[in-house]
């Protein structure tokens, strides 16, 4: 039987009992020290986890939009007054203000719940970067993983036509999810992308920029979230813009956005793996791999 608490607090002393969370690759790249510019470790021993789902059974002082009995679901803040802070979803209890908190999609079961915040908020975020509206031509870099595959959804909501980058193997499932065409990743997608209006990048593979800049019409945007060494050495021309996406989840109106897509069947839930938290470094090493499909779960009971 699942246990939940949460205890929300405009205060920033909000606890919950998460029932699942996801594995997201930021957990590993953190471990190997890649990641300190974005999201710095401020003390150790740390905790790791981004994506925690769970049921709020008490509430601070101050909280008036939630209440005890409501599912919910969020990312972990990574910065408090401008300070870093320590992330910790892989636990039974998370502390997060009220403000980041979202009601959960009634249609989502825990598991898919708990895998969905970050690489949501992400995906609907980088879209919203580049501006996406009816007509445009977007182009996903990197579409079954996890905000790869909830980008083309999103991108398909908005009545874009939308191109990504998978393995042969992926392309059904990128389909799936609405994408008009697959570029098998090993091939050079940047000879087979045209006139693209922008592009978001979830991989970071070594010459993003130029070659998305080479499939970006004039004036077009880029976006990654992935291609940190590659950005700040490329020079855009024609008038393309790029920018790094920092993930911000301090808005739960983002989530009451993305609940709403979720259940009027907009964007639907990618997870392939669960994982108990006792094999948590079979799931990082799982992750690690790369080329995961849609999102791994941790389950904890």
């Amino acid at each position: 039987m699942f246990r939940y608490l949460w205890y929300c607090s405009s205060h920033c002393t909000s606890t919950t009992w998460c029932i699942s969370s996801s594995e997201f690759s930021s957990d590993f790249k953190g471990m190997k020290g890649y990641l300190q510019n974005q999201f710095p470790i401020p003390s150790f021993p740390a905790l790791t986890g981004f994506d925690v789902a769970g049921v709020v059974v008490a509430v601070g002082d101050g909280v008036t939009r939630l209440q005890v009995g409501n599912a919910v679901w969020a990312s972990l803040p990574t910065q408090q007054g401008g300070k870093p802070l320590v992330m910790g979803a892989y636990a039974q209890y998370a502390v997060i203000p009220e403000a980041k908190v979202g009601l959960a999609p009634s249609n989502l079961n825990p598991l898919e719940l708990a895998s969905m915040p970050v690489v949501a908020i992400t995906g609907l975020q980088a879209l919203q970067s580049l501006g996406v509206k009816q007509g445009d031509k977007v182009l996903v870099v990197g579409g079954s993983g996890g905000t790869g595959s909830c980008a083309i959804q999103i991108a398909k909501r908005l009545g874009a036509h939308v191109t990504t980058t998978c393995s042969k193997k992926n392309m059904d499932f990128c389909k799936s999810l609405g994408a008009d065409e697959c570029i098998d990743y090993h091939e050079h997608w940047e000879d087979q992308a045209t006139d693209v209006d922008g592009v978001y990048d979830c991989i970071g593979e070594t010459g993003i920029c130029s070659k998305s800049n080479k499939v970006l019409k004039d004036g077009g945007k880029f976006v990654s979230i992935a291609a940190w060494a590659d950005f700040f050495q490329h020079k855009w021309e024609r008038g393309v813009s790029g920018t790094m996406l920092q993930m911000d989840s301090t808005n739960a109106k983002t989530l009451e956005t993305l609940q709403d897509m979720f259940e009027n069947g907009e964007i639907k839930a990618a997870t392939t793996k669960v994982f108990k938290l006792e094999n948590i470094v079979d799931a990082l090493k799982e992750g690690a791999k790369g080329h995961t499909v849609g999102k791994i779960v941790i389950e904890i009971d």
